[in-house]
């Protein structure tokens, strides 16, 4: 009997001490996991806004916007040119970023050369024979200024608009121009050109 008692007195020790053992070892993994738990939140998680700071955005900068917009400006004028004579069906469409290039060049508005062809000679379509002049330049009954080709015609005239016909304050009216460029005209010749300027805006 009392060999009994003392197996089960050492059986209850021993299974206290399993016990503990285990709780022990329980409660040490579960601190593992919680530091391991929360060492993988703060690597994947983003830092907490503070939505009193103030926030700054960069702003590009409007000289760059400036340029853009230049440049979108300058490269429009050939198609626009392009465009408005593809309409018309004229033989100097292809001629349309010499056009720009020239008065560019000249420093005369880009739409003269165009107006002036379609006020003389619709676009180039009535021209006397072989004579690739669409102006009306130098043409004075039988007398015809001829010209190679429509590039030859442009860089050999284009000069001449800023030297006779562009000067001063004449350089956007239609009607001054007229004074030297067609003087017998009753008005009509500027009428013209002042429609085909505003056509080609």
């Amino acid at each position: 009997m009392f060999k009994k008692g003392l197996f089960l007195l050492l059986l209850f020790t021993l299974l206290i001490k399993i016990s503990i053992s285990t709780a022990s070892n329980l409660s040490t993994s579960s601190d593992k996991e919680k530091v391991l738990s929360q060492s993988v939140q703060g690597y994947y998680t983003t830092p907490k806004t503070n939505f009193e700071d103030p926030i700054i955005f960069a702003a590009l900068p409007s000289f760059d916007q400036q340029i853009k917009t230049s440049v979108k400006t300058a490269d429009a004028r050939p198609e626009i040119i392009r465009q408005y004579l593809q309409k018309y069906e004229s033989p100097l469409e292809p001629y349309s970023n010499l056009i720009v290039e020239l008065s560019d060049q000249y420093n005369f508005d880009y739409r003269w050369l165009v107006a002036i062809s379609q006020q003389e000679s619709s676009l180039c379509k009535r021209i006397p024979e072989n004579s690739y002049n669409c102006w009306g330049w130098g043409i004075y009954g039988d007398k015809v200024t001829r010209f190679d080709s429509y590039e030859d015609a442009l860089r050999r005239i284009a000069p001449q608009f800023t030297k006779i016909f562009l000067k001063g304050n004449h350089s956007m009216d239609p009607y001054e121009v007229m004074k030297t460029y067609t003087p017998p005209s009753d008005g009509s010749w500027a009428n013209g050109i002042s429609t085909f300027f505003d056509r080609l805006e």
